[in-house]
């Protein structure tokens, strides 16, 4: 098992892809050659050893010799179109389907399909965006996805478009020891709206797989932009995620992480905050448990003047579970008159688990408002006795507390379609 070179010119040939991919692919390989495992001494993973986690890249193979070519297909094919859905796609392994509406494609220029589709049938608008904001040079697992994607979706909103209801793409796990590498780009342009949702899932019984996705978002001037991701994979996968989001002038973007399941998942989030009068909402839920390890690392990016970004991660933590939160406002120069927040707060509810919490602030100009907050605590004994002096068994204490203390942030999400499936999936887990 293993990645090897060859194994990328297998996977780019067996999708018929230019040339110019390939390249991309190729040059990020040769970034994966000269690095090496993450580790403690580098600053971005302080906290996150893989190597006393046990993590082996050997263990995992990719799945560049059974990727299927993707099956695309309208709303009136044989699977059909979820009626709360603008589209959706399914990767399975190697297997991807993306459903879509005829009448948004026909009618309207929006483009909603995979990326290698997107890569064939629309090179003109992939090119430009396509690694613009992902660096594979960033560490080994960027590499190894920029050598390696695969699945994903390519969504196009032109100019004054409004998709009301959500676009969902979900990545399954069924076997071990393969891998995945989602790659999704999504171009918004000026006056449009979008709601994106990923979905990451696995059936694996026994044994492990890998995970390493990544998300490119371009949200162009005055556009209203939601992404959330929700991975709720089984206990035997490692995930590795880099989300990239930059935003015009006037835009409203909102992203949403929810992580639950996994042996590890670290997951990278950086906004670039390129245009004036930008609202920025960035939001995390995380239940951590018996064995778990998860990573945040958030990047508040501005880069224009009044501009706003609110950051509001809660995660509750049991077991044994380790999380690491470490997060960074940057204000450059030209960001005058920013408004900037950020906040972690951890709720540990057993001995043995601990959480990492590091915020940071990098103020480059006088003419702004920045403030950064976390902290690490247990439950309130008090309010657990409160609850059982109403009759409540103390485990049904404890999830109310819990789910009280996550409410703050589905209060900020604002659609219900998205809050209505956290709730539902905070509520399976917390009854586990």
């Amino acid at each position: 098992m293993g990645f090897t070179r060859s194994d990328v010119e297998a996977l780019s040939a067996s999708l018929n892809e230019p040339g110019w991919v390939l390249e991309r692919r190729l040059e990020a390989w040769g970034w994966f050659e000269k690095m090496e495992l993450p580790g403690e001494k580098e600053e971005p993973w302080r906290y996150t050893n893989l190597a006393r986690l046990r993590f082996k890249l050997d263990d995992f193979s990719p799945n560049a010799r059974q990727l299927t070519r993707p099956v695309v297909q309208s709303s009136n094919g044989s699977r059909g179109l979820s009626p709360d859905r603008s589209g959706q796609g399914e990767q399975i392994g190697g297997t991807i389907t993306m459903t879509h509406p005829d009448m948004e494609l026909d009618s309207g220029g929006v483009i909603i399909t995979d990326i290698h589709t997107a890569i064939d049938r629309h090179p003109e608008l992939v090119k430009p965006h396509l690694f613009a904001q992902f660096n594979p040079a960033s560490h080994l697992f960027s590499a190894l996805h920029g050598a390696f994607f695969s699945g994903g979706t390519f969504i196009y909103v032109p100019r004054g478009r409004t998709l009301s209801l959500p676009v969902e793409y979900g990545c399954h796990i069924e076997q071990p020891g393969g891998s995945v590498f989602p790659h999704t780009v999504i171009v918004v342009e000026e006056n449009s709206e979008l709601c994106y949702l990923e979905r990451f899932t696995s059936s694996i019984n026994g044994g492990a797989a890998l995970s390493d996705a990544a998300v490119e978002v371009n949200a162009g001037q005055a556009s209203r932009v939601f992404v959330a991701t929700v991975q709720d994979y089984s206990p035997g996968v490692w995930h590795f995620q880099n989300h990239r989001y930059r935003t015009g002038r006037d835009a409203s973007f909102k992203s949403l992480l929810l992580t639950l399941g996994g042996r590890f998942s670290r997951t990278e989030v950086t906004t670039e905050i390129q245009g004036e009068g930008n609202s920025v909402d960035m939001m995390g839920i995380y239940l951590a448990g018996e064995g778990q390890h998860f990573d945040f690392r958030t990047m508040q990016d501005h880069a224009a003047p009044h501009s706003t970004s609110d950051l509001l991660y809660k995660g509750a933590l049991k077991g044994n579970a380790r999380t690491v939160y470490s997060g960074q406002i940057h204000v450059r120069p030209e960001g005058r008159e920013t408004d900037a927040y950020q906040t972690n707060r951890n709720l540990v509810l057993s001995d043995h688990a601990m959480a990492n919490s590091k915020p940071e602030l990098e103020i480059e100009n006088n003419d702004v408002r920045c403030s950064h907050a976390a902290s690490v605590g247990q439950m309130d004994e008090n309010e657990v006795f409160y609850l059982q002096s109403r009759g409540i068994d103390r485990s049904s204490a404890e999830r109310l507390i819990v789910k009280g203390f996550l409410e703050e942030v589905l209060g900020k999400v604002g659609r219900k379609d998205i809050t209505g499936l956290v709730e539902q999936l905070l509520e399976e887990r917390l009854s586990e």
